[in-house]
């Protein structure tokens, strides 16, 4: 795995949705298309959440050897998504035992606050990859199980899948 490559296609992600938050009038960013749609700010902060809160957690549960597994594989699915790098284009619901529907951001600085955070723990978890036993694995509930490395990679391809999202929101608002 080519590491500088991995992060350098994060950090491209993740400085274009700051950039479209930032060329995006605040009032379009916190506006919501039905009741039921998030936000395009909600969207961030579920990148934001969903990074932190279960990609980055469960590379550290690899990095610790806590709650690992070694010998387990990934199902048919998630060597599709890992190949071309990225998910299908279908909606998916989370399982409501998980499902959170995040805040809306307080603040455009907040927001963007929050990116930066998860692009600043990104480049500090890939430099960890080489410490990590790529053998070591936790559980997706969908994909099977991944390591520290496929744990991070599947961060960057879920802020590439919600680039469908963000289209959809911003036609909506008449962005686009």
């Amino acid at each position: 795995m080519n590491l500088q490559k991995l992060e350098n296609q994060t950090n491209e992600i993740i400085d274009y949705w700051i950039s479209e938050f930032k060329r995006t009038p605040w009032e379009k960013v916190i506006e919501k298309p039905s009741e039921k749609e998030w936000s395009l700010g909600q969207v961030g902060i579920h990148l934001w959440m969903a990074s932190k809160g279960f990609f980055f957690k469960n590379a550290e549960k690899c990095l610790n050897k806590e709650g690992t597994e070694k010998g387990m594989g990934k199902k048919l699915g998630a060597h599709l998504i890992f190949t071309f790098g990225m998910m299908p284009q279908v909606k998916y619901e989370m399982p409501q035992q998980v499902a959170v529907i995040p805040k809306q951001p307080e603040s455009l600085e907040q927001l963007i606050g929050k990116l930066e955070e998860i692009k600043k723990m990104a480049a500090t978890y890939i430099q960890r990859i080489p410490d990590s036993d790529p053998a070591l694995k936790t559980r997706h509930p969908f994909l099977g199980w991944l390591n520290t490395a496929e744990w991070i990679q599947l961060c960057n391809i879920h802020f590439r899948h919600h680039l469908r999202q963000k289209s959809r929101l911003q036609k909506h608002l008449g962005l686009k």
